[in-house]
């Protein structure tokens, strides 16, 4: 096997001009490597996803001049391998999962294996040759990893509302209406000091108040009327479990992962502040609607959005393209590519919504007004289709931006559309 694999290093030595892709299939512990020089294929075999395997991946792309090398994200399995070729400054082609996965499919193997997967990615690259990815600067990359865990949080945010929402209808309902809003840092500590009503009355009226005072921007009079408040709830609670129950136990676990699932959002928040460049988050910000925590994340999305060079690619990158089917005489437009992130979509969705709030507030925008547009032209237009058919003025809007080094202005957008129209 060690002979075999030394005869094709001594073949990448006399075939160095020719072209040499290495398609790789990267999986949790191992990659599959698949070796083809003008289109054959000339060696295939399996590394560790570690150092050892790297290494000897990185003997083979050695051996010849300008390897073109490309494989999948697949998420943090395809990292590991991304930083090794960066630290090495080695260039490649990581491509979208779904983009891969529409590209080859045209091939008729039945049959899927990570060898058969390493070797039509190699296929790909030999015949149709697909854009190297763009090595972004490290700050973009850890932007981008503080926004993965804002987003986490967020999610684990939610989930624990819910839970807590569930657990206090059995333990003490009537607390919910304690203040004015259920929710914020201030009610969570309240209910977390008093899950049930038996606790509450069981307390001095003094402990009570001295509790609230120690809360933010609670002053004694306040304190008062919200001891009181609570001893009434109390009173009239009816619980479904006990002050010893799980139920309690688990309302408890679930204030907890809230408080901190809202400390790790700030923090990421607040990471994201320091890393964003100043300038990118002024312009972002001086559109209607777009505030500066919406700012960070779509920059931490989008990254440097000045190594596009038209609004077409950042459409592409965020995977609001449409998918065009062409057979014979017909050609149809099908939904968006999805090529992109996920999360970044769900940030620009979010940003469109923003901005129809902001509008209905008196501080207009040339996308809004597209938005109402898109849903007039159509009784059957459904608000996501309206939405997505935004998030592209939206992008082309952030391009021209970016790229000018403008802040936005209604009049200036709206004179633009007259020209453009």
């Amino acid at each position: 096997m060690e002979a075999a694999h030394l005869q094709v290093k001594r073949r990448f030595i006399l075939m160095d001009l020719l072209k040499t892709v290495f398609g790789i299939d990267v999986s949790s512990r191992k990659s599959n490597v698949c070796i083809m020089v003008n289109g054959q294929k000339v060696d295939d075999y399996a590394i560790s996803n570690d150092m050892v395997g790297f290494n000897q991946l990185l003997d083979d792309l050695k051996q010849v001049t300008k390897p073109q090398i490309i494989f999948e994200a697949t998420g943090v399995y395809s990292r590991r391998l991304q930083a090794f070729l960066d630290m090495h400054e080695l260039r490649y082609v990581m491509m979208n999962p779904l983009e891969a996965k529409r590209k080859t499919k045209d091939d008729l193997h039945q049959n899927k294996t990570d060898k058969l997967d390493a070797m039509y990615l190699a296929k790909l690259q030999s015949e149709h040759p697909q854009r190297l990815a763009y090595v972004q600067s490290e700050e973009y990359q850890e932007l981008m990893a503080n926004n993965r865990i804002y987003e986490q949080a967020s999610h684990d945010l939610i989930t624990n509302k819910n839970r807590l929402h569930k657990a206090i209808q059995l333990t003490f309902p009537e607390i919910e209406h304690v203040m004015a809003t259920p929710r914020g840092k201030n009610y969570w500590s309240i209910v977390l000091r008093f899950p049930h009503p038996d606790i509450v009355l069981e307390t001095k009226e003094a402990d009570i108040i001295d509790f609230l005072k120690s809360l933010s921007g609670i002053g004694k009079k306040r304190a008062n009327d919200i001891m009181q408040k609570l001893i009434r709830l109390a009173k009239v609670a009816c619980p479904a479990v006990k002050k010893d129950s799980a139920y309690v136990h688990g309302l408890k676990i679930a204030i907890n992962n809230i408080l901190s699932a809202e400390e790790e959002c700030q923090t990421a928040l607040q990471e994201m502040a320091k890393l964003a460049p100043k300038r990118d988050l002024e312009i972002l910000t001086s559109i209607p609607g777009i505030g500066e925590n919406t700012a960070l994340r779509i920059i931490s999305e989008l990254g440097d959005i000045r190594r596009f060079k038209n609004p077409n690619q950042l459409n592409a990158f965020v995977g609001v393209d449409p998918q065009v089917y062409e057979s014979g005489n017909l050609t149809a437009h099908l939904s968006i590519s999805k090529r992109g992130t996920a999360i970044g979509r769900k940030v620009l969705y979010l940003a469109i919504n923003q901005i129809q709030s902001a509008k209905k507030a008196g501080n207009p925008c040339h996308i809004a007004d597209y938005y109402e547009k898109r849903k007039r032209s159509s009784e059957t237009a459904s608000h996501k289709k309206a939405a997505i058919a935004s998030i592209h003025k939206l992008l082309r809007t952030i391009f021209a931006l970016i790229k000018n080094d403008q802040l936005y202005s209604y009049d200036v957008a709206k004179h633009n559309q007259r020209l453009l129209s």
